[in-house]
């Protein structure tokens, strides 16, 4: 079963070094204890929250919010544990424009969905579409399955139609083992990144490409910082049905220097493949006195994925037990 916890993992520095950098906390409104959920510092909001997983009124919720972003009679399925409330979030605003980037399961969930718009239902061409690194993915039983299906489908098929073979035969024609969603939930999600101005209103489109990696390696191997905020956010995992494991999760690390983010999804289809993604965001702090202009922010994708049967060529262990990054 997957580790369905929601517990936090904050940690935010002691009141003294906070102050000494400059910071506040972010204190929780809706608690009756104001718990810290995030800081400010050098102009920035970074706050998180974990959550419990979703009850039954917040799934069904998510369930139409997800369903109705597909534009077809398919049916999509949630993830099995989904902290319904979790979410990280970075914000930076003045006068004159404001920017925030988010991390929800909604969201996540929500471009999973949309891309299943643009796979085909039909069974036969489903599982050779992809969209966005959204597949119809099946597991080896499935596999093993269909291959009989084939076998006894060509036997029947092959031989003169005496009673109840060719009504058996057209039953196979029209049974599959393929599902018609994507289950291990491989969202291309990078993140919600909304910027409002006031001459330009609110747009997400902003991001541009670079020949390079804007992440400096140097402030992040920096141990000489102390790390003033840190904290890991679940947002969904499933077992698959006990054929695998998947799990989006979300974590952010802050330091008088700089703020790092990494958004990291994990997926295993037992003896089919190994899929990891992984959103890194990173931001130079600079102090109050430097140009607003010089402030940037900058993303990193890497989409790693090998099938099960190279694991082995490229040095990488074989047995499901050593991939269970859930226990």
């Amino acid at each position: 079963m997957p580790k369905s916890t929601g517990s936090s993992r904050r940690h935010v520095a002691d009141k003294s070094l906070l102050e000494k950098y400059g910071m506040s906390l972010i204190l929780d409104q809706d608690s009756g204890d104001q718990q810290p959920i995030g800081i400010n510092i050098s102009g920035w909001d970074i706050s998180t929250s974990s959550s419990s997983i979703g009850n039954e009124g917040e799934m069904d919720a998510l369930n139409a919010i997800v369903q109705n972003s597909v534009n077809d009679s398919r049916r999509l399925a949630l993830p099995e544990i989904v902290f319904a409330q979790a979410f990280v979030s970075v914000g930076w605003c003045n006068d004159s424009c404001s920017s925030k980037i988010k991390f929800t399961a909604e969201d996540a969930l929500v471009e999973w969905a949309e891309c299943h718009s643009h796979l085909p239902l039909a069974q036969k061409d489903v599982s050779h579409a992809s969209y966005k690194g959204v597949s119809i993915i099946k597991t080896v039983d499935a596999k093993l399955w269909e291959e009989r299906q084939a076998r006894e489908k060509q036997q029947l098929t092959s031989k003169v139609n005496l009673f109840g073979a060719g009504a058996k035969a057209a039953a196979l024609e029209n049974c599959s083992t393929e599902f018609n969603y994507d289950w291990t939930y491989s969202t291309p999600y990078l993140g919600t990144t909304i910027i409002s101005t006031k001459e330009e209103g609110q747009k997400q489109n902003c991001w541009k490409e670079e020949e390079t990696s804007g992440l400096d390696l140097t402030l992040l191997t920096d141990q000489t910082q102390p790390i003033l905020y840190f904290d890991e956010v679940n947002l969904y995992e499933d077992d698959m049905h006990d054929n695998g494991y998947v799990s989006l999760r979300c974590k952010i690390r802050v330091t008088p220097t700089c703020f790092f983010l990494l958004l990291s999804q994990f997926v295993r289809v037992d003896h089919v493949l190994i899929r990891v993604k992984e959103v890194r965001i990173f931001c130079k702090l600079y102090g109050q006195d430097d140009a607003e202009s010089s402030i940037q922010v900058h993303r990193d994708v890497v989409w790693k994925e090998c099938a099960w049967s190279k694991l082995g060529s490229i040095g990488l262990p074989t047995s499901i037990g050593s991939w269970r990054v859930e226990d």
